[in-house]
């Protein structure tokens, strides 16, 4: 494992740097991320209330759920993982194809509120799945760069993508067939595309990018569909990789502990001292995403990140409510809905300020006490 730093090494350095250069584009970025996070969060938030009987859904839970699902890959994450290939260099899609992304992402979501997996949504989803592997294409030709994450990333959308038909094909004949295909496939997003990105864009490898893709593949597999003691040695390698974000040095702090929680987790799930149900998937994913993930990768789009103390409270709060999310798995009491509920308000709030923040800095005064570097520009 080896990490290569850019510029002077700090983390901030690129901050407010999203793809491509333009100013409108910066704002285009910025706006598209901001409003994907939001409407992820604020769906998970009145899900997680309603689930403890203290709201109602006007529409069916499913569709909801598929919604906020399906927002958070659509709208937040694979954009997040395109400005981490712009921080490696790589090629990233201009404004325009970015438009007609966020368009096809908004069809699918509304599609899934008004009707679950209709044809509305099942069109949207068939664009972006187009988007990705068209803006995966270029990847191509580093693959032969064998230290570069992003070596793993066209395979990894295309092995991603193969769950799709299985779950189509078992949705109404094997439900639960085809849960199992769904949780591989939001893992396999999640273990080989969205991480070697992020990775990537800070210039952190994690060895041999084929290791990082197979052992991503089976831990995906692992948490999903074929739990097995081939795939659990899988899972369990994957979580030996993760120590390379863990050892960077170009990282803050907190970044690399909740990456080093990250790959705590996995290995314990792999080696079953944490049974890898759904409740438990659904906890690790959550954190993987709002905390090294979004750690790692906000200092890249937002105009002016907050400092570390800041992000110390955040990864309070989406721990707190991962923690209750995992609590559901093992504890069948009203208490844990509720506080999953509080932890997720919680998380939307500090969301909420950090992006307010980008308008007025309320982290100025901070910053500067503690001669804490922030870039504003």
């Amino acid at each position: 494992m080896n990490t290569d730093a850019q510029g002077d090494g700090r983390h901030s350095a690129a901050a407010g740097e999203p793809p491509p250069a333009g100013p409108c584009s910066r704002a285009l970025w910025r706006g598209v991320i901001a409003v994907s996070l939001l409407g992820t969060i604020a769906a998970g938030v009145w899900m997680r209330w309603a689930m403890t009987g203290a709201t109602t859904l006007p529409v069916p839970f499913d569709h909801l759920r598929h919604a906020h699902s399906h927002l958070g890959y659509f709208g937040l994450l694979f954009p997040l993982a395109w400005i981490g290939w712009r921080g490696a260099g790589a090629r990233v899609p201009g404004a325009a194809a970015l438009v007609a992304y966020a368009l096809c992402t908004a069809v699918a979501s509304v599609g899934f509120v008004r009707s679950g997996y209709g044809v509305v949504a099942i069109a949207g989803c068939t664009l972006v799945s187009g988007f990705w592997l068209w803006s995966a294409a270029a990847l191509v030709g580093r693959m032969p760069r064998l230290q570069d994450p992003l070596g793993a990333v066209p395979l990894g959308v295309v092995a991603s993508l193969a769950c799709v038909p299985p779950i189509a094909l078992f949705l109404r004949s094997d439900p639960a067939l085809a849960h199992g295909f769904v949780a591989t496939f939001l893992s396999g997003l999640l273990l080989v595309v969205i991480v070697p990105s992020t990775l990537a864009g800070c210039r952190i490898s994690a060895g041999p990018w084929p290791f990082l893709l197979v052992a991503g593949c089976l831990g995906a597999l692992h948490l999903g569909v074929a739990p097995h003691p081939v795939t659990q040695v899988g899972l369990f390698a994957y979580a030996g990789l993760l120590l390379a974000p863990v050892l960077a040095k170009q990282l803050p702090a907190h970044a690399r502990v909740v990456w080093a929680l990250v790959a705590a987790g996995l290995a314990a799930m792999a080696i079953g001292l944490i049974p890898p149900t759904r409740a438990v998937g659904l906890g690790a994913i959550h954190f993987l995403i709002l905390g090294p993930v979004m750690a790692t990768l906000a200092p890249r789009w937002m105009r002016r990140p907050p400092p570390a103390w800041a992000w110390w409270c955040g990864h309070a709060t989406w721990g707190f409510m991962s923690a209750a999310l995992v609590a559901q798995g093992f504890v069948p009491a009203p208490w844990t809905w509720t506080a999953a509920a509080i932890g997720g308000t919680a998380a939307a709030l500090w969301w909420a300020v950090v992006l307010a923040s980008q308008v007025s800095h309320p982290w100025r005064v901070a910053a500067t006490q503690t001669g804490s570097r922030t870039t504003d520009r």
